[in-house]
């Protein structure tokens, strides 16, 4: 509940944040996002996400630069099946049933550079701040759990298309996410593919 709470405010914080600079004019994006394990991720759990939405304000401070923030959530998951599981020493075996979960959560203030404003507006950016992410690691009804913020960074690329003079787009991005490793829990990185639908005020 207090991670929620933490999260939750800081969205506040950035989003009103970017309103109050954005008098520009901006965009408020609202994505679906799909992430795709990579290196020690992919290890731990194999399949992708389709379980995933982001809210992200960017605020122009020049006709190509944009500040803003972004705060989503995303849930990997893996049924593993039935197996079964010995000991580092040999000497022990456990069977069950296995399955892995891994919730992320990022909150992080992000940064782009848009080559144009017409119909097609192409972009480059990054995002830097903080991953929450919890791993469960099931066999049965038993579970390993690592819980933690990470220090994290996002670079991406990606398009706008406005539908005709309105005020309203398709957002699509490809975003690589890395969270570093911390004290007690290892980095995780995906590939994330978003896509979603951009308001411009």
């Amino acid at each position: 509940m207090k991670k929620n709470k933490i999260f939750l405010t800081g969205i506040f914080v950035v989003l009103l944040g970017i309103s109050s600079f954005g008098q520009g004019g901006g965009i408020w994006n609202f994505d679906w996002n799909m992430g795709f394990p990579m290196g020690d991720t992919k290890d731990f759990i194999g399949q992708p996400s389709f379980r995933g939405f982001s809210i992200e304000g960017r605020g122009f401070v020049t006709q190509s630069i944009a500040i803003g923030g972004i705060g989503g959530y995303s849930v990997f998951y893996e049924n593993l099946g039935f197996v079964t599981t010995v000991s580092e020493d040999g000497t022990k075996s456990i069977y069950g049933y296995k399955r892995r979960y891994l919730n992320t959560m990022p909150l992080m203030v992000t940064g782009h550079y848009y080559f144009s404003q017409g119909q097609i507006q192409p972009y480059i950016g990054v995002g830097v701040g903080t991953y929450y992410i919890e791993s469960r690691d099931f066999m049965g009804i038993y579970y390993t759990q690592g819980k933690d913020w990470h220090f994290g960074f996002a670079p991406e690329v990606g398009v706008v298309m406005p539908f005709g003079s309105g005020n309203t787009g398709l957002n699509v991005n490809f975003k690589y996410n890395m969270a570093a490793k911390t004290k007690n829990n290892p980095s995780y990185s995906w590939l994330g593919i978003n896509i979603g639908i951009s308001y411009l005020f």
